[in-house]
């Protein structure tokens, strides 16, 4: 293998890296999570079934596989910034097109901006395990944070823009943020981004690397945490305007308490870090998340819904930023490639499971059927993560 040869950033530089990473995130926290509250639109306006509008959720995220496949051949040869320029350039493009008719080229265009998220969201993820922090699982989980608060701006600027300026309007809203950052990471690009190394690999050492005890388990929670993280903001919006006296409401509140929650969990992941280690919080947190999704699971009046995904997205609000961390401990230099594989399956998991949600509400003509789904991979997760967590994580009582 290359060697790797790492130019350390200055202090100016790595700030402004830093902002820029942060900002990315804030649009992608609104983008990646803008299926929820826009759904019942497209519902409505094309009719569709409950397993058609799933579909949106099957398309962002098998795309956003595709990208994170490439993501491990690109990031090599040609550095984080033209990967995550080529990245802002997708949501560009998938935000230039998001709302024509037939519903067909609106799914094709959610796919679009997948492929986005493919290319940026792990190239984000490593690059901040890579900046000099004083705490890596801390910088991450900030990092995270800034995604949350993309996330619960969403709703609030779907309900702004979207009555007044249609889904049009608010996609191009998006597309000129995007180019914004396309025109931020091309004039940022230094030597530090570059790691010179091979660009295939062979299967004997992908497998070597996933006989590691906590490889296989870890690849599942990648899996099942982004899906669970995604059926349950994309479906709680549907699910608020089925609720007795909700039809007429306009602005859907769930997504915003359930991200909301996600933002204020990160924020204290941030400082728990200092006092507790990243799997006792992360089995606290997966038990807070099974309670909360229970609870929007059996909700038959919008208080009770919104008390659950506040719960939930507590409960859920640390788990990625560990996950990415145990990865980088796992797997040190390597996680830039085989990073790839964990990242294709969190998108899998991200189209099938809100899609098999859809499938069963479908199938049951009961959304609230289709969310148990979610509620089982929450408790299923805990027992994961009693086998993934890195053999750092015993015997030291915190993070570094």
């Amino acid at each position: 293998m290359a060697s790797t040869q790492i130019v350390a950033p200055s202090h100016s530089s790595t700030l402004r890296e830093w902002i820029i990473l942060h900002l990315s995130f804030v649009l992608i926290g609104v983008i990646t999570t803008v299926l929820g509250p826009i759904l019942p639109y497209f519902s409505h306006t094309w009719s569709l079934t409950d397993a058609q509008a799933g579909f949106f959720f099957t398309s962002q995220y098998f795309f956003s596989t595709l990208g994170v496949i490439l993501t491990s051949l690109l990031l090599p040869r040609f550095g984080f910034s033209r990967v995550c320029a080529a990245g802002f350039a997708a949501f560009t493009l998938g935000f230039l097109f998001l709302g024509l008719s037939p519903w067909i080229i609106s799914v094709l265009m959610v796919g679009v901006n997948g492929f986005g998220y493919g290319l940026t969201n792990p190239s984000i993820n490593l690059r901040a395990t890579q900046l000099p922090s004083k705490n890596t699982a801390a910088a991450v989980t900030f990092l995270n944070f800034s995604w949350s608060l993309g996330a619960v701006l969403c709703p609030f600027l779907v309900a702004g823009l979207v009555p007044r300026a249609h889904v049009r309007g608010f996609s191009l809203v998006i597309a000129v943020c995007a180019v914004l950052l396309v025109a931020a990471y091309l004039a940022s690009r230094n030597a530090s981004q570059t790691t010179p190394a091979r660009a295939t690999y062979p299967l004997a050492e992908w497998l070597a690397r996933l006989r590691v005890p906590q490889a296989m388990p870890l690849l599942w929670l990648f899996l099942f945490y982004v899906g669970t993280e995604v059926a349950l903001g994309g479906w709680v919006a549907s699910f608020e305007k089925r609720l007795p006296g909700m039809s007429s409401v306009t602005l859907v509140i769930a997504p915003s308490v359930y991200y909301g929650a996600l933002l204020f969990g990160r924020g204290v992941a941030s400082l728990a870090f200092r006092q507790f280690t990243q799997l006792t919080i992360s089995v606290s947190g997966l038990f807070i998340a099974t309670v909360g999704a229970s609870l929007i699971a059996i909700s038959h009046s919008a208080t009770m819904l919104y008390a659950g995904s506040a719960i939930a997205g507590f409960g859920l609000a640390p788990q990625y930023p560990i996950f990415v961390t145990w990865l980088a401990a796992l797997f040190h230099k390597d996680a830039n490639w085989i990073g790839a594989l964990f990242f294709s399956f969190s998108g899998i998991g991200g189209g099938a499971i809100p899609w098999l949600v859809g499938i069963v509400s479908a199938a049951t003509h009961s959304l609230r059927a289709g969310l148990l789904l979610p509620l089982a991979v929450c408790f299923l997760m805990i027992f994961l993560v009693m086998r993934a967590r890195p053999d750092s994580q015993v015997g030291h009582s915190k993070p570094a």
